[in-house]
């Protein structure tokens, strides 16, 4: 979409209203946004087709075993991200909804731990003795 001649010679047809231009301009931003992610995603499973990410759990098991329950399994999420969805479209979709669902689930139960954890640090620290200024106090 042109609103302006490449030259510089002023606008192309007749005057374009701002108002106009302006939501033009932001769709084809909006479009330009969802091409971008849609690269990027294709990328990124080229990538792991190539070097696989870790499986989920393997470091959390220990420190959050009721989470557990929120994973889809290894190989579920690998058939998900691999080659050309099998299936009726609708029922793809409806998979990869329900593996995000899953995925955002164990994300907010991670989240709270690393927020847990972080707190449990900062009371630790909060009753360790303060030590002097290693500067000094500059008198």
């Amino acid at each position: 979409m042109a609103l302006a001649q490449v030259e510089g010679a002023g606008p192309v047809g007749p005057a374009v209203d701002a108002r106009a231009a302006r939501r033009a301009l932001r769709a084809e931003r909006a479009q330009l946004s969802h091409w971008r992610r849609l690269v990027r995603a294709r990328l990124d499973l080229t990538v792991a087709s190539l070097a696989p990410p870790e499986d989920l759990g393997t470091f959390t098991w220990d420190l959050m075993p009721d989470a557990a329950v929120l994973l889809p399994g290894t190989r579920e999420l690998a058939q998900a991200v691999h080659g050309a969805p099998e299936g009726d479209v609708v029922d793809v979709l409806t998979r990869l909804r329900r593996l995000d669902r899953m995925l955002a689930r164990y994300g907010d139960a991670l989240d709270s731990a690393i927020e847990e954890s972080t707190q449990e640090l900062l009371t630790e620290q909060a009753t360790l003795p303060r030590r002097g200024s290693p500067v000094g106090d500059g008198r």
